[in-house]
């Protein structure tokens, strides 16, 4: 069973977030950011799976200029890293708060969306009960190892050189990143580029309010994904020194290439349902007032 919440951020841009609803009462929350241009209905599955074992609702939100969101980089709509982490996601911890009272509130985000779901959870005035993140590491291109550390940096500079020339970035003919503004790709870059959080024309030195992060973390690695390779999603985690970190490489889907497995564990997502559920039930296990 599944609703609809629609949430509205404070500059008029509307969002509509598809919440699958276990059969148990008093479950826990879960707000799901999908990757950089993944849809979030890609992530139904996932969702469903999580509220058929009662581990607690799901709520699908696309970023924004994503699927149900109703700005769009191809009309000239321009935002970035800024939009989602102070007008977005706010809101949508405080709609969540409201439709779920009294409820543990969880963001479990993918790649990008584990990147900006830290990012949100850092904010003052921001309570989320604990983060998961699916494959979740930073962009910058010296956090791979070897060949490959030149590779992400090609490809790096290619998509940066992409977002500063053309008038927005056409993510679905390049195959990478779905349709995004130039703002967007400019806070994307200075990530890949410089392993900086410094979204433009943002209110908050996220670097130093990660430092001061202490909820904690559930970090789930996909084996010999090239996307977010073991020392990228340690650097994300590095950013919250303060957080108690639990940490899981899963098989993903084995029959399909590394890229491919970045992405489609969301279409076959037993395993890191079941991770959560692990994790959620230490978790209740601990007395209260641990990390």
């Amino acid at each position: 069973m599944h609703s609809e919440l629609t949430i509205a951020s404070p500059d008029g841009v509307q969002h509509v977030a598809t919440v699958f609803l276990p059969e148990a009462a008093q479950t826990p929350v879960f707000l799901c950011l999908p990757a950089m241009g993944a849809r979030a209905e890609y992530y139904r599955p996932f969702a469903a799976r999580l509220a058929e074992r009662n581990l607690g609702a799901a709520a699908l939100l696309d970023l924004r200029g994503q699927g149900r969101s109703s700005a769009r980089a191809r009309r000239g709509d321009d935002f970035g890293y800024r939009e989602i982490l102070e007008l977005d996601l706010p809101q949508a911890v405080s709609a969540l708060r409201r439709a779920f009272r009294g409820r543990p509130l969880y963001l479990a985000g993918h790649s990008l969306g584990g990147q900006l779901g830290l990012l949100c959870a850092a904010r003052p005035g921001v309570h989320l009960d604990g983060l998961v993140l699916i494959a979740a590491g930073t962009a910058h291109w010296r956090d791979w190892r070897g060949a490959e550390r030149w590779k992400a940096w090609a490809a790096t500079a290619a998509i940066k050189a992409a977002g500063r020339v053309l008038p927005w970035y056409p993510g679905h003919v390049l195959g990478f990143g779905g349709d995004q503004p130039r703002r967007l790709m400019r806070d994307w870059a200075r990530v890949a580029r410089e392993g900086r959080y410094a979204p433009e024309g943002g209110d908050l030195d996220y670097a130093a309010a990660a430092r001061r992060l202490a909820v904690p973390i559930l970090s789930l690695g996909i084996a010999d994904d090239p996307v977010a390779p073991p020392g990228a999603r340690e650097s994300l985690l590095a950013m919250a020194p303060q957080a108690a970190v639990t940490r899981a490489e899963l098989d993903g889907v084995r029959a399909h290439r590394p890229w491919k497995r970045h992405f489609s564990w969301a279409r076959a997502p037993h395993d890191v349902v079941e991770a959560i559920g692990a994790w959620l039930a230490e978790r209740a296990e601990k007395p209260t007032g641990t990390a």
